[in-house]
């Protein structure tokens, strides 16, 4: 690939910057031609959106990719898109690092790159508003950020320069209906997902659900008031589950939003002899697929829905922060609706792809070489 890759930075090169006080509480990839459904921080026209390769420029460019969280392999697999997808640039050297959930870590890394004058942020902020001033305060400097999927607060324009998520609404309308379809309604509802404490991607979705339910008549009843945290960690989410079903006698539906952990759910499940329920989920691999496979004679409740493509927004991201950078149109959108990629009820049944690591996107843009390589 033509870009260069650099290592993340040491936290201790990360200190010379000042730390912010914390502010108030598809298997094919994006596609290019999308229309705009939000404003942008670049020049946003009315035509095609233009693709990686008219968005380079000709300068030297540095781009840091920052995470809040970067202990899964979603997260592995979402930086080697982005590496991917700038590999058109050959003036495009990219960083990246990752906070490992801690709020402090995050912002020093965004005053970091900032003070060393990096072109353009990328970033995940797991935080919310809580690292909004550290965005704010890197853009005022004239750096092009550009958060994606997990809303930090702020505006468009002012705040930061561009953002794309989840169309969350429409995800968490998909999945209500079809957990309604499958469970005939009346139906105890176990919704897992995120850090604890919350993460604002997962309350997206629980929103999305959430109001869906409401509209058609509360079908689905959640067993908690927020949702379980998974930790985004198979290990994690089966001991969750597995104190969920001590706890709860008759759980009919379940809800997540990352494929991932549900293995978690469902190793927790096998364990206490309960049948599995119906699972709608998104963010998955290549092993839960597997598991369904294997899984599904001796459980005849057990349909899946995944809503797939998740590790290709990040590709939406760079080609706004690269057009806002180099003053060109932005037709990216704002709200990326997630394909359907497996829906076992209507006959998506999943791969299960023996020469691939279990942890694989098998939805990602990357080539099944890219992704065998990401895991090695």
């Amino acid at each position: 690939m033509n870009v260069k890759t650099r290592p993340a930075l040491a936290l201790a090169a990360m200190a010379m910057a000042p730390v912010l006080a914390m502010t108030a509480c598809s298997t094919n990839p994006p596609n290019a031609g999308t229309d705009n459904n939000g404003g942008s921080g670049s020049n946003v026209g009315n035509g095609e959106a233009l693709p990686m390769g008219d968005l380079c420029g000709d300068r030297p460019i540095k781009v840091a990719h920052v995470a809040g969280f970067g202990g899964n392999s979603w997260r592995q697999i979402t930086q080697a898109e982005l590496t991917d997808e700038l590999s058109e640039c050959d003036n495009v050297t990219l960083d990246y690092t990752q906070a490992d959930g801690d709020l402090q870590k995050y912002i020093t890394a965004i005053n970091s790159y900032s003070a060393q004058g990096y072109d353009a942020i990328i970033t995940y902020d797991d935080f919310g508003s809580q690292a909004l001033g550290a965005l704010q305060q890197a853009h005022n400097a004239g750096v092009v950020v550009v958060p994606y999927i997990a809303d930090p607060g702020g505006k468009v324009g002012t705040d930061y320069d561009g953002y794309v998520q989840y169309d969350f609404d429409d995800e968490g309308d998909r999945m209500a209906k079809w957990l309604k379809e499958q469970t005939g309604g009346d139906a105890n509802l176990l919704f897992t997902g995120g850090l604890p404490g919350g993460s604002p991607s997962t309350v997206a979705l629980w929103d999305g659900i959430m109001e869906t339910n409401g509209e058609i008549g509360d079908p689905l009843k959640p067993l908690t008031d927020e949702p379980l945290a998974s930790s985004w960690d198979p290990a994690y989410m089966q001991k969750a589950a597995s104190g969920a079903l001590s706890k709860y006698n008759d759980i009919d539906a379940i809800a997540s939003d990352y494929g991932n952990a549900d293995k978690g759910t469902l190793r927790a499940f096998v364990n206490a002899g309960r049948k599995i329920p119906p699972l709608a989920t998104s963010a998955t691999d290549n092993e839960l697929g597997c598991m369904w496979l294997e899984l599904k004679d001796k459980n005849p409740d057990f349909q899946l829905l995944t809503l797939d493509g998740t590790t290709t927004v990040v590709r939406i991201a760079a080609r706004k922060a690269m057009a806002a950078l180099n003053d060109l149109p932005d037709n990216e959108p704002e709200n990326f609706p997630l394909e359907t990629f497996v829906d076992t009820a209507n006959g998506k049944l999943p791969n299960c792809n023996k020469d691939l690591p279990p942890d694989a996107d098998l939805s990602s843009a990357l080539s099944p070489e890219q992704l065998a390589a990401v895991f090695e």
